[in-house]
């Protein structure tokens, strides 16, 4: 009992559970609801089937997030050894027991469901943990930070075929195959937030930190971070002719302008490029809802 209490503090310690059930329910809800304008219907409609697909995905991030605690355990020995297995509060066998039993619940609950959603959870736990051999036995996937986003963004394309495939199921209309163009654009979105955050200006950075401004340069990492919300933007306004989508953008364009003036810390372009992609999913929110 001991060990289940442990395994449950480290667990709320590394994945709030308030927080990201508030942003994923956000996300699952802004998305599912855009899926809805493309076919031609009111947008946004709430459900107790939607209402799964969040806690769906709550689930498998908390999956996700477990295997990366058990890839960055020799990392953290050295720059983060206050985690809680890098510390000792848990071991690598509590998280195995973990990862099994959210693996049940979650394949059970969505195969009374529909074997299609079980099985696109499944690759997303099963890519996940393909990542975790990868960094361990790949060495230019270790050496290489957009190597490794352009393979473990997949992660964030299983999400989006998730609520699609929902979505379609829910409202019994064939998949529409303008919701991949949405999901493209989700997968802009995050690669914004990703990039923007760990680009920095040389000499603002603690040692050991691994940045996508290493391998190309500050400006450049930059100048990506930007591209990729400007195609997310792009193809929303191109998808629902809604204007709202420059606000984001424009949003995305100071950010980037006081990057090149103030060359800051990278923690402030962060939370600037955190602030765009919430705008993002509440301006899809209210394009839904209308």
């Amino acid at each position: 009992m001991e060990r289940a209490r442990a395994t449950l503090r480290f667990s709320v310690q590394r994945y709030p559970p308030l927080f990201y059930l508030l942003v994923i329910t956000l996300w699952c809800v802004s998305l599912d609801g855009m899926f809805g304008v493309l076919d031609g219907d009111r947008g946004l409609a709430f459900s107790p089937d939607l209402l799964h697909v969040a806690l769906s995905i709550f689930g498998v991030g908390y999956f996700m997030r477990i295997v990366d605690e058990l890839r960055d355990y020799e990392y953290d020995l050295v720059h983060n050894p206050n985690r809680g297995l890098a510390k000792g509060d848990v071991s690598f066998g509590d998280l195995y027991v973990a990862l099994g039993l959210n693996a049940a619940v979650l394949l059970g609950t969505n195969l009374a469901v529909s074997w299609v959603r079980a099985a696109i959870l499944l690759g997303i736990m099963v890519h996940a943990l393909v990542l975790w051999a990868l960094e361990k036995h790949w060495g230019a996937y270790q050496r290489s930070m957009f190597l490794m986003i352009g393979i473990a963004i997949q992660l964030h394309v299983g999400h989006g075929l998730y609520v699609w495939v929902a979505h379609a199921e829910r409202t019994g209309r064939p998949l529409n195959p303008q919701g991949l163009l949405a999901i493209l654009a989700m997968v802009f979105l995050y690669l914004h937030w990703e990039v923007m955050r760990k680009t920095a200006w040389p000499g603002t950075t603690k040692p050991g930190e691994k940045l996508y401004s290493d391998e190309v340069g500050s400006a450049a990492s930059a100048v990506i971070a930007f591209a990729v919300m400007a195609g997310a933007s792009g193809l929303y306004l191109w998808l629902t002719r809604s204007w709202l989508f420059l606000l984001p953008l424009g949003m995305a364009v100071i950010n980037l302008t006081l990057f090149f003036k103030n060359r800051r810390p990278r923690g402030v372009s962060g939370k600037l490029a955190a602030r765009s992609y919430f705008a993002f999913l509440f301006v899809m929110l209210l394009c839904s809802s209308f």
